[in-house]
């Protein structure tokens, strides 16, 4: 009778856990903001519809909630991690870039959005030697695990936050290798990195919904690739990307999430030349209409940036405010790239232009470099202070011709002929030795 009694008194607990129950969340937000803000949660991704107010905007959405459960606030193109569980309701206020909550589910929310402390930045993976990234990646992970235990918080949540935390270590570990420091075609890397890497590579499907769980396990799959191939030949660490993913995976939404990743990223940042092997991979393993139709429209926007097409023509200004157009450059090969003073990668390449400037001055080539800087005070004060050669432009607010030559990041680097077609839509940088080789292989220069 004793053992009945334990056995319904766990059954009334299980229901009790897993009982649904709708949950309100509200949020307040500036009127003077433009950014729109969604709610990524379970795969999908809900835009918000604020009413406004005298002096802020308001709205509101309901879930059917069991538990607790991670969830995305965008704002614009900025991402804010979420705890959501029945009965917890919060509101929350955008202030200074950054949520604030009050309410029941509160406490938990607050140490997310929490941002005091060392924090680990994306400069941090080329800016520092590995060694010293590494020695501060443990630093804020731990710290980070010190403010968990100490605040005291749902334990259901904790659990979930440990493996949020930990993906989140290994996803930086990745990314310290795969944007980290190549000189000489080596990589600046701890000799126990691919061992570490190896280590944590684990599929688990239960994480699926954890933010970092995905994209850990995509960055070390890549890493991996990277250590195991030459770091500067870009296909051939795609195929071992993916030829790792489909063989080591049994998630078909952990395989397809990682082949479209790599594969859209390596089309954005090289075009459609050489991806014969890559396009059956992509075709068998990804299915979701949406990401099949913006591989096909990439792939397709790609063709006229092909070798021979007519490049695209521009006209900015240059610091004197005088328009230079590309038609300008007719009968010579231009050399452009498409950069900005904020932009860490963008600045390492300027010592290695202005020795290329200098090797092929008075040849038959025009360096332009065409900034994306949003202030012209900023870039025109850096050309001065920096003493830039070339011919230097500023392109200011309109995006117009980045997006035509499928320019999604900087630095970005054109070659185009004496008849102002494309040779080369996603030429290599000014720091790659076979650049130098490619400029001086040119008819007539």
């Amino acid at each position: 009778m004793k053992n009945i009694l334990i056995v319904f008194v766990c059954i009334v607990m299980l229901g009790a856990c897993n009982k649904k129950e709708k949950t309100t969340f509200e949020f307040l937000y500036p009127v003077s903001e433009t950014r729109k803000v969604d709610l990524e949660f379970r795969d999908e991704r809900i835009t918000l519809k604020f009413v406004s107010g005298d002096s802020l905007q308001k709205a509101s959405i309901s879930l059917v909630l069991s538990g607790g459960e991670y969830a995305r606030l965008w704002v614009g193109e900025f991402p804010y991690i979420v705890w959501l569980k029945a009965g917890k309701p919060w509101v929350a206020r955008f202030q200074g870039n950054q949520w604030r909550f009050e309410g029941k589910g509160a406490d938990v929310n607050s140490y997310l959005n929490k941002r005091n402390g060392e924090q680990i930045y994306f400069i941090d993976y080329y800016r520092i030697a590995n060694r010293e990234f590494r020695k501060k990646l443990d630093r804020v992970i731990n710290k980070q695990k010190e403010d968990l235990y100490a605040a005291n918080l749902d334990p259901e949540f904790v659990k979930q936050e440990i493996k949020r935390l930990r993906y989140e270590r290994n996803r930086h570990l990745a990314s310290g290798v795969v944007s980290g420091n190549v000189k000489d075609g080596k990589m600046d890397v701890l000799d126990d990195s691919y061992g570490e890497l190896q280590k944590v590579i684990i599929e688990d499907s239960a994480s699926w919904e954890i933010p970092g769980y995905r994209e850990s396990i995509d960055m070390i799959v890549h890493a991996l690739a990277k250590l195991e191939e030459s770091p500067d030949k870009f296909h051939d660490v795609l195929l071992n990307v993916l030829n790792r993913t489909v063989s080591t995976y049994t998630d078909r939404r952990l395989v397809e999430y990682i082949v479209n990743k790599n594969v859209m990223s390596y089309v954005k940042g090289l075009g459609t030349e050489n991806i014969e092997e890559i396009d059956p991979i992509f075709r068998e393993w990804v299915h979701q209409p949406n990401l099949v139709a913006a591989y096909d429209e990439l792939c397709n926007t790609n063709k006229k940036l092909s070798k021979g097409q007519p490049g695209i023509p521009f006209t900015f200004r240059d610091v004197k405010g005088d328009e230079v157009s590309l038609s300008d450059f007719k009968g010579k090969y231009v050399y452009i790239d498409i950069w900005a003073t904020w932009c860490g990668p963008c600045n390492a390449e300027i010592p290695h232009l202005k020795k290329l400037e200098k090797q092929f001055e008075g040849r038959n080539i025009c360096f332009v470099s065409i900034s994306s800087d949003r202030s012209r005070e900023v870039w025109e004060k850096f050309v001065k202070n920096r003493k830039l050669g070339g011919i230097q432009l500023h392109m200011g607010n309109d995006r117009k011709f980045m997006k035509e030559i499928c320019c999604y990041g900087i630095p970005h680097f054109l070659l185009i002929d004496r008849d102002g077609n494309f040779i080369n839509a996603n030429m290599l940088r000014p720091s790659d030795p076979k650049t130098r080789e490619i400029l001086k292989g040119l008819e007539g220069i």
